[in-house]
């Protein structure tokens, strides 16, 4: 997830059927409730870790969804799961490697569906879609 879960975006359709798979996305997803905020005739507007779940989920289109609605994609923040990692493993463990970035590909695979932009109206980049992480037992 993001950071800054307050964070809003706002997704507009390109394709009118993008209203339809959101709509049903709504009613099937597992994962949690997602809120929507705002919603017009060919646009949503959602927290951004809602709106993260619905576009990954989207950008694999038919194919994948009954499986994708199952799953949910996003469930701490990069600053969530180093907290975790310490908590539960303390001194038994070095981080060696923490990453988080966007995916190549989605971007580009879900331009030609959908425009995204801030609170502002302002176009802005997907959220980061995975993290990267590489812990070494401790030699204590």
């Amino acid at each position: 997830m993001t950071e800054s879960k307050k964070e809003t975006r706002r997704i507009r359709f390109k394709d009118s059927s993008g209203m339809d798979f959101f709509k049903r996305y709504l009613h099937d997803f597992k994962g949690r409730k997602i809120q929507v905020l705002g919603i017009e005739k060919d646009a949503v507007t959602l927290y951004i870790n809602d709106a993260m779940e619905f576009l990954y989920t989207y950008t694999w289109g038919e194919e994948a969804y009954p499986h994708e609605v199952q799953e949910q994609f996003g469930f701490f923040t990069p600053s969530e799961f180093r907290a975790s990692i310490e908590k539960e493993l303390g001194d038994c463990a070095n981080i060696l490697v923490f990453e988080h970035y966007l995916q190549e590909g989605y971007e580009e695979h879900l331009s030609p569906k959908v425009e995204i932009t801030d609170h502002n109206g302002k176009s802005v980049s997907l959220p980061d879609s995975t993290c990267f992480i590489v812990i070494e037992k401790s030699t204590l």
